[in-house]
């Protein structure tokens, strides 16, 4: 009985790997189809020990090496942040 629950416990991690690197295998190939082409980008920030670049355009972010000073990876979108401000509202009219 031990080797039974040993196996199914294999079985279950072996298809949660497999998933696992479906899902990365997805999101880089609609992340190169839906990403950033524009590659208008602004000056470097480094924030939560993070440097990227984000294009102008769009606002779409990509890794940057402040050591080689090189850009690289693929364009991403950030998280927003809230900063303590509150939400800023706007009036049309």
């Amino acid at each position: 009985m031990q080797s039974v629950a040993t196996l199914n416990q294999q079985m279950i991690m072996d298809h949660g790997e497999r998933r696992h690197a479906l899902n990365e295998r997805v999101q880089r190939v609609l992340n190169r189809v839906l990403g950033c082409w524009q590659h208008e980008l602004g000056r470097p920030f480094t924030y939560s020990g993070r440097t990227y670049r984000s294009c102008v355009k769009c606002g779409m972010s990509r890794d940057f090496d402040a050591a080689s000073w090189t850009t690289h990876g693929h364009s991403y979108r950030l998280n927003t942040v809230d900063f303590g401000y509150g939400r800023v509202r706007t009036t049309s009219g």
